[in-house]
């Protein structure tokens, strides 16, 4: 009898180390999750910041598109302004020199 119990001890003996390997496989797949999600946490906020970096960034380069259109335009406002004046300037001195001429300035 104590042959059947010896034979029965060393056959759970060996479940028990072959449940122990299969624990020690699970145990390094649950570390290796683990660390997977805390990484996947770390990069989520860092992807959280750099998109709220990126929105000022575009805010910023909006404000500045509006500036540079705002100086693009000032020198053509002024050329059109002294465009203007030159032909009023020269429409002037025609009927100037009209009204000189029919005698009337």
């Amino acid at each position: 009898m104590t042959e059947g119990v010896e034979e029965r001890l060393a056959a759970h003996e060996e479940g028990l180390k072959s449940c122990k390997r299969r624990l020690d496989v699970v145990e390094k797949q649950q570390d290796a999750i683990h660390d997977l999600a805390a990484s996947i946490k770390v990069m989520a906020s860092e992807q959280k910041h750099q998109t709220e970096a990126i929105n000022l960034v575009r805010k910023d380069v909006t404000r500045l598109e509006g500036k540079v259109d705002v100086l693009e335009t000032k020198p053509a406002k002024r050329w059109d302004g002294l465009v203007d004046k030159l032909i009023w300037g020269v429409v002037g001195a025609v009927l100037a020199f009209m009204l000189a001429q029919i005698g009337i300035g």
